[in-house]
């Protein structure tokens, strides 16, 4: 399901969903050469944004824009910091949970550990 939008030369996999006001940067964007995609069963939260390629099953929150330059705080299964990483080295990768942390404000990437289920009736082909 696409409610936001999409920059030209970005490939949206199945199943996955844009939310309303979400955006994909180009695949050019700030001068870069990633190209830029959604992997399948992905959920980008309304006003949500990437500027990386997403691997299957992964979620942004609503309202987070991820850019490739942004600092991500990659977390282990207890919820610890493990290592902080540019977004960009989070390319392509399967099964992401990507959040900010509403006390901190640090962007936080778990792993994704419920792939999200779209809702049939929205998504049936009649």
């Amino acid at each position: 399901m696409i409610e936001g939008r999409i920059s030209a030369g970005v490939v949206v996999g199945k199943g996955s969903d844009l939310g309303g006001g979400g955006s994909t940067m180009g695949t050019l964007s700030g001068g870069g050469n990633i190209v830029i995609k959604v992997g399948e069963g992905c959920l980008i939260g309304a006003n949500a944004g990437i500027g990386i390629p997403l691997g299957n099953r992964c979620t942004v929150e609503a309202g987070l824009y991820i850019t490739s330059g942004a600092k991500i705080a990659l977390l282990d299964e207890e919820g610890q910091e493990v290592k902080t990483v540019s977004a960009r080295d989070l390319a392509n990768q399967d099964d992401m949970l990507l959040r900010r942390n509403s006390v901190s404000g640090r962007i936080e990437c778990l792993t994704n550990k419920s792939a999200i289920a779209l809702n049939e009736a929205l998504h049936a082909h009649n």
